[in-house]
């Protein structure tokens, strides 16, 4: 549905009043808030009446803004109750349910050992001809993999590239002229933004089953080697390797754990497609993934769990291709002045360098800060 007046707004060079908004007091800096959230724009005051671009009240509101420059026309175009049908439509073509038998060396517990001898996961397309991607974990501990497509045809899968540490691996079937998925961007990641989890939960009947919530938090860290998604959309065993999807019907994300337990609900976490994009990269060019590195084990302080650490990270061992330079207890503060506070953080500031670049590190040592010249190594 479209409209061009649908709100108690007043319109003018791309500039949105807006009447009924709750905002902050003028004493500090002013905010707008819809349905509880702050929008994140430019507000301004100006004869008690508030300011702010049309684009972002709009779409904090589920509208999507256009501008025809040549009739100078700002356009909002309302999300009817159809939005989310048909962006499940659009991308269950391209979710796959991935089943097989379980290794005797496998930590499944007997909760995700839903069927005698099997254990099942979901996989998107990632490419016609038959490459599909899914969680590292779902394939370490299977055997024998089949996938079936949203048709209920079944093709036996075969790996082609893991990485355990961002738990990503790709499979591939024999089988031309799929569907691919389409992937979104890191800027489709916000707070609050709805989204929608597709997957195979509990059983390997409950195929491209969805679910709706929002994203309840970026930069998350469980364990991970790199930042995560946190969602409140029902993620159950059996999801993992399944979408995580914008309201555009882009893929911003890979499902791959959640927090369970008594009281526990809503705490479901995504690979993010910034790290996905990494990955896939990778694989492409190496057939894995190639990490630069500086030749030494971290140990980070006890507050960086918390995003409460400012300390750096301490240096506990070097390593037989540790850089020159270093020593066992210094403590890394910055790479190419990047302030590093947690392992997480470093990880994710290595993914825009290979092994061989040059880089300037921020070290403390017994409290005097020294600036060192290193050239990446490969990680081991």
């Amino acid at each position: 549905m479209n409209y061009k007046a649908a709100l108690p707004v007043i319109v003018a060079a791309g500039i949105l009043l807006f009447q009924s908004a709750s905002f902050g007091d003028e004493a500090g800096s002013p905010k707008v808030m819809v349905n509880g959230a702050i929008v994140n724009s430019d507000v301004r005051i100006i004869d008690n009446r508030v300011y702010l671009p049309i684009r972002a009240i709009s779409e904090a509101l589920g509208a999507d803004v256009s501008w025809d420059a040549r009739g100078q026309t700002a356009q909002v175009n309302f999300k009817s109750d159809e939005t989310v049908p048909n962006v499940i439509k659009s991308v269950c073509p391209g979710v796959v349910g991935i089943i097989g038998n379980y290794k005797d060396s496998s930590d499944y517990s007997n909760e995700e050992k839903y069927d005698e001898g099997l254990v099942h996961a979901t996989g998107i397309i990632i490419s016609q001809d038959g490459k599909i991607l899914t969680n590292a974990h779902v394939v370490n501990d299977m055997d024998k993999m089949a996938v079936v497509l949203s048709d209920g045809t079944g093709y036996e899968a075969t790996l082609l590239c893991k990485d355990t540490e961002s738990d990503l691996a790709l499979i591939q079937i024999p089988k031309t002229g799929l569907h691919p998925v389409q992937f979104g961007t890191e800027d489709d990641i916000e707070i609050v933004r709805t989204v929608i989890a597709i997957g195979t939960p509990i059983s390997f009947s409950l195929r491209n089953s969805a679910s709706i919530g929002i994203i309840s938090g970026v930069d998350r860290s469980i364990d991970s080697a790199y930042k995560l998604i946190q969602t409140d959309a029902a993620i159950n065993p059996g999801n993992s390797g399944g979408p995580l999807v914008g309201m555009n019907g882009k893929v911003i994300g890979i499902n791959s754990s959640k927090f369970s337990g008594a009281g526990v609900e809503g705490l479901g976490f995504s690979i993010p497609i910034g790290t996905i994009n990494y990955v896939l990269a990778q694989f492409q060019k190496n057939g894995k993934v190639i990490r630069p590195g500086l030749g030494v084990d971290f140990e980070e302080d006890w507050a960086a769990s918390y995003g409460l650490s400012d300390t750096g990270l301490r240096i506990t061992a070097l390593q037989s291709n540790a850089v020159p330079g270093i020593q066992v207890d210094d403590m890394l503060l910055a790479v190419n002045d990047q302030k590093i506070r947690s392992i997480v953080e470093y990880n994710e500031l290595m993914k825009n360098y290979a092994p061989g670049d040059t880089v300037y590190l921020k070290i403390s040592r017994n409290g005097v800060i020294q600036n060192i010249t290193a050239t990446l190594g490969k990680e081991n």
